[in-house]
């Protein structure tokens, strides 16, 4: 898959408490440690410029060093699963993140001191580095559509084809939507767009020729 962001930086920039434990073409897991306890990342490259980082912190702070490369461009979403951490972005500014809660980042200013007040913190990161996930993306799907349509089920189906004889069979016969509804237990809302879908019309005006 070739490497990315993480993968192939000198481990020094993440700063001098942290060693790589396991590491290959597509993995990675760190290890951070000081007198406050520690804390372990593993890492995951999906795609060439797409990676997953799995964070898990045992201690009160941990210093990082890690800065991007010149010209480096990332967008990250960050996720604290449990927890909470601070982080001195800039000299004097810090940014919070609490349980549940979601933050999308460059890692322009990752490089400070980072704090976990409850002494713990279990995040997830997704990590795009802009313009290699820009070109796995286009060859992923090169070729492909992407189909946002409804997918419907065969006894949907079934009772859709069954409503379409029924009122096709005797026009005379008016039935109402709330009728038709309840006799094939089947939403109003999911029965008319799934009849639409299937014969290009609406029950009503079926029910109208």
């Amino acid at each position: 898959m070739g490497e990315f962001l993480f993968l192939n930086l000198d481990i020094a920039q993440f700063g001098s408490n942290t060693k790589t434990i396991i590491k290959d073409e597509n993995s990675m897991i760190m290890m951070i440690s000081d007198e406050t306890g520690e804390g372990k990342m593993t890492v995951h490259q999906i795609l060439p410029g797409i990676m997953i980082c799995f964070t898990d912190m045992h201690m009160e702070q941990c210093m990082s060093e890690f800065e991007l490369n010149s010209g480096q461009k990332v967008l990250c979403i960050d996720q604290c699963r449990e927890g909470r951490i601070e982080m001195e972005n800039q000299p004097g500014i810090f940014s919070i993140m609490r349980e549940n809660e979601l933050r999308v980042d460059d890692r322009k200013h990752h490089k400070g001191m980072a704090y976990y007040p409850l002494r713990h913190y279990h995040g997830v990161s997704i990590f795009l580095e802009v313009h290699a996930a820009q070109k796995s993306l286009d060859e992923m799907f090169h070729g492909f559509s992407i189909d946002l349509k409804p997918y419907y089920d065969k006894t949907q189906m079934e009772k859709i084809r069954a409503i379409h004889e029924q009122i096709t069979s005797n026009l005379q016969v008016r039935v109402t939507i709330e009728e038709l509804s309840k006799q094939y237990d089947m939403p109003a809302t999911s029965m008319k767009k799934c009849f639409r879908e299937i014969y290009g019309d609406s029950i009503y005006s079926y029910q109208k020729r």
